[in-house]
């Protein structure tokens, strides 16, 4: 890729909500949203806390293996799979995405807690976006 094109698409997504763009020769990933960052705003100093009491979990993010539809449950008449504060173990469906009318099983890589869902029943979904955050146990 040439300095020209570069600059041509950067003038193109200036005044677009594009948040991060990633070009390579087999795809270009796209992702919108706003970021903003006011730096002027100080923040009050938060008290401290015993660092003992506030040793974090570690957290495992399931991503999208591909592009499709995201969906909760197996059918609109079925429970989700699974909801924000349920023990899942490896290997565990947590939801389906549709691709090309097949139906895939996303499954849990670790035992853990459901701590978010990041996407909504039938939401498009991309090849690596967050769908799961899941502290491991």
């Amino acid at each position: 890729m040439n300095l020209k094109i570069v600059k041509e698409l950067i003038e193109m997504i200036r005044n677009t909500d594009v948040v991060e763009l990633e070009w390579t020769p087999e795809r270009i990933h796209i992702i919108r949203g706003t970021q903003q960052q006011d730096r002027s705003v100080s923040r009050a100093r938060e008290p401290e806390k015993d660092k003992a009491a506030t040793v974090e979990k570690p957290t495992v993010t399931i991503t999208s293996p591909l592009v499709g539809t995201f969906y909760r449950s197996a059918s609109p008449e079925t429970q989700p799979f699974v909801q924000v504060g349920d023990r899942v173990k490896k290997d565990q469906v947590l939801c389906v995405i549709e691709a090309m009318k097949l139906m895939n099983e996303i499954e849990s890589h670790v035992d853990g807690i459901v701590t978010a869902i990041l996407k909504q029943d039938g939401e498009r979904v991309g090849y690596g976006d967050q769908l799961f955050i899941i502290e491991e146990l």
